[in-house]
């Protein structure tokens, strides 16, 4: 029975995720997963944790088995598992110290993932699920790390049967303070708003085939793209509206625009009849790899570009690549992207910002320093690889989140979707059909006011690996 409730309970914590989305699951799912670790043997610990492990990622993670077959889904699934089972080291107990030590080896956990290994794949964190939670009042403070230790504390209290009515008052009061701390942090940026706005179109012009072999037609996503671009050029929402910025996604120009004539007269053509500012997400021919970029092609004439600097094990370079070759055939089409080393600040007009290209969003680090130099974001992906699977779905979960993080509007574009504009409280303030061709527009308000998790991310860090040490030496010499 303890194996069953353990299935289930991994399932559940899939579910608070899309597609389904329902983020009340992950606390009851911690809930249970906790009450059957508690007075539980090591080889049952092992096995419960492993479990759970599993019958999380499995389900969180099976658009990663959409083209390139089963047994990368699978190694994927146990490889992120194993990290559950350093919840097998502790004898859990239902006591104080151990309703703060499990959320805080939890949040470590979490925080591992993300480095580790080959730089580490951040996602199914629990602060990643919770953007419609009462909790979520938190995210400027605390960050994903602080949400997911704040929920993590509420779900194994409410396990405790004994402390049920005094963690409702609990929850009441913690929400109603993080209710102001929002309310302090509008009057905030209401103070800092800019009187100049910006207008943005976000162009999703779709590819030819969604699957692995998106750009298999040379210049076919570009052309797309461009002609996506064209149309809305002509149409009386661009003459009555002009905008400021015409962003594409990442990889939208699927040769290198600089050593493509054919694109780049095309290019030329649209910043000419457009005479608007253009960004656009290209691979580029670098000199020791390709290059995942974001090139600001400005009315001025000026061109400035952006390397992606957080690259994508076995998605953009492969690491031990004569054993992922004998894996998956699949890791023999896949050529080492360079990664880029630096930060690059665009500008238009009174707004700035730093690119983040695709999975950059995962990265706290990479992210927050991107954020700290934008006063909107803009991020850029291309979905198209992940078919029409629950992926894209929980990356714009994730950039919800992050903009409810920094507190700022986000421009979120793809190839194929979701597209859309989130508000500066994790809000869908337009989003485009999936699959469809769309140019999507929006005038935004600008704001230089940063949260407090984005002047201190090392903070919940720090505090939940300190929570973790003082609980376990207390327990161990109490």
């Amino acid at each position: 029975m303890k194996i069953l409730k353990t299935l289930i309970a991994g399932v559940l914590l899939s579910a608070s995720f899309p597609p389904i989305n329902l983020w009340f699951l992950a606390p009851i799912s911690i809930a249970i997963f906790y009450n059957q670790l508690v007075e539980s043997e090591l080889k049952l610990r092992l096995q419960t944790s492993l479990i759970y492990g599993i019958f999380f990622f499995a389900p969180l993670l099976h658009w990663s088995s959409i083209f390139v077959g089963a047994l990368p889904w699978i190694i994927l699934s146990i490889g992120e598992s194993l990290f559950f089972l350093l919840f097998a080291t502790v004898k859990w107990q239902k006591s104080t110290l151990d309703y703060a030590k499990f959320p805080a080896l939890w949040a470590l956990i979490e925080l591992a993932r993300e480095k580790f290994p080959f730089g580490g794949f951040g996602w199914g964190r629990i602060g990643f699920s919770q953007i419609q939670s009462p909790l979520s009042f938190y995210l400027p403070l605390i960050g994903v790390t602080g949400l997911s230790f704040l929920t993590l504390i509420f779900a194994v209290l409410f396990a405790d049967n004994k402390f049920r009515e005094q963690t409702f008052i609990a929850l009441v009061v913690i929400v109603a303070f993080g209710y102001g701390i929002e309310k302090i942090i509008d009057n905030r940026i209401s103070q800092d708003a800019q009187t100049e706005t910006i207008r943005l179109t976000l162009i999703q012009g779709g590819v030819p085939q969604a699957n692995l072999n998106f750009n298999g037609v040379p210049m076919a996503v570009f052309n797309k793209h461009f002609d996506t671009t064209s149309k809305y050029l002509k149409s009386k929402d661009f003459a009555t509206k002009p905008t400021d910025l015409i962003i594409w996604p990442e990889n939208a120009s699927d040769l290198d625009p600089f050593r493509t004539k054919s694109i780049a007269d095309k290019i030329a053509n649209l910043r000419k009849k457009g005479g608007v500012d253009l960004l656009i997400g290209a691979v580029l021919d670098g000199k020791a790899g390709p290059e995942n970029v974001a090139i600001h092609y400005k009315k001025t004439g000026e061109i400035v570009q952006y390397i992606k600097r957080d690259l994508a094990p076995f998605g953009e370079y492969v690491p031990l690549r004569t054993l992922a070759e004998n894996i998956s055939p699949l890791a023999r089409n896949v050529v080492d992207f360079q990664s880029g080393k630096i930060r690059q600040i665009f500008r238009i007009k009174t707004g700035q910002f730093t690119p983040i290209i695709c999975f950059e969003l995962l990265d706290d680090q990479v992210f927050t320093e991107s954020a700290n130099e934008s006063n909107f974001l803009v991020s850029m992906t291309n979905n198209a690889t992940f078919g029409k699977s629950s992926e894209a779905a929980q990356q714009f979960l994730i950039a919800r989140v992050r903009a409810y993080e920094m507190r700022k509007v986000a421009a979120v574009v793809s190839t194929t979707g979701f597209t859309g504009f989130i508000n500066s409280k994790g809000g869908v303030a337009l989003q485009a059909k999936q699959f469809q061709s769309t140019a999507l527009f929006k005038e935004i308000t600008l704001h230089n006011y940063r949260t407090p998790i984005s002047r201190n991310r090392n903070v919940p860090e720090i505090a939940v690996g300190l929570i973790f040490v003082v609980t376990s030496l207390r327990r161990k010499h109490g």
